[in-house]
C-alpha cells in the first residue's frame, strides 16, 4: 500500500481486518531477485487468503476484482505483460500506520510501545546472526513468543479488538514470522 492508498482505509473501502502490516526488520521476499531479504522500511499489504497469499478481494466466480473501482495503486499499475509501472514505486512512497493513526493517541502509544518491546528487527538479526537453527536458543525464542502472545490476548479483551484487526495495528505475531522464518 502506498499514500495515496490512505483514502481507501479513511473511507471504509479496506478495513484493519483487511490489512497486514509486515514491520520493519522482517523477513520478506524481494520479487525482483527472489530472496529473502530484512526488511528496512515498515509495509501495509492487503492481507492475503490461502496458502499463496491470493488477494482476498479477488472473486473466483467473476474472474474479477471485488473493489475494481477502488482498488489501490499497485493493483492498478499490475499489467502481467509489462511490469515497468509498477517497479517503478516498488518500496517507494509506503503507507505507514503512522500515516493512519493519530500520533499522540493512546493506540498509536500502544503500537510503539509494541514495536520497542517485541523489536522485530533486533530479534530477526540477532538470529540471522546465527549459522542456522541448530544453534538458535528455542528456549529465549518461546518465552518472548509466549509474552507478545498474551500481549496480544490482553489488547483483545482490554481494547474489544477482534483477532482479525491485530496484524494491522502490531504487525505479524511472532509465532507467525518464526513459523515462517525458522524457529
Amino acid at each position: 500500500m502506498h499514500t495515496p492508498d490512505r483514502v481507501l482505509v479513511v473511507n471504509g473501502t479496506l478495513s484493519p481486518a483487511d490489512l497486514l502490516t509486515i514491520r520493519r526488520g522482517e523477513p520478506g521476499l524481494d520479487p525482483r531477485t527472489n530472496r529473502v531479504v530484512l526488511l528496512e522500511n515498515e509495509l501495509i499489504k492487503i492481507r492475503g487468503v490461502n496458502k499463496i497469499g491470493a488477494c482476498k478481494f479477488f472473486d473466483s466466480q467473476m474472474h474479477a476484482c471485488s473493489i475494481y473501482g477502488t482498488r489501490p495503486v499497485e493493483c492498478k499499475l499490475l499489467k502481467c505483460w509489462d511490469t515497468r509501472e509498477l517497479e517503478s514505486i516498488f518500496m517507494k512512497d509506503l503507507l505507514q500506520r503512522k500515516d493512519l493513526i493519530p500520533a499522540g493517541a493512546a493506540l498509536f502509544e500502544l503500537i510503539e510501545n509494541h514495536d520497542k518491546v517485541f523489536d522485530i528487527k533486533k530479534i530477526t538479526e540477532a538470529l540471522s546472526g546465527f549459522p542456522g537453527p541448530g544453534s538458535w536458543n528455542f528456549s529465549v525464542i518461546e518465552k518472548v513468543v509466549r509474552e507478545e502472545r498474551r500481549f496480544r490476548q490482553k489488547v483483545m479483551k482490554d481494547l474489544s479488538f477482534k483477532e482479525a484487526d491485530m496484524d494491522f495495528f502490531f504487525g505479524r505475531s511472532l509465532e507467525e514470522v518464526f513459523a515462517v522464518s525458522g524457529p
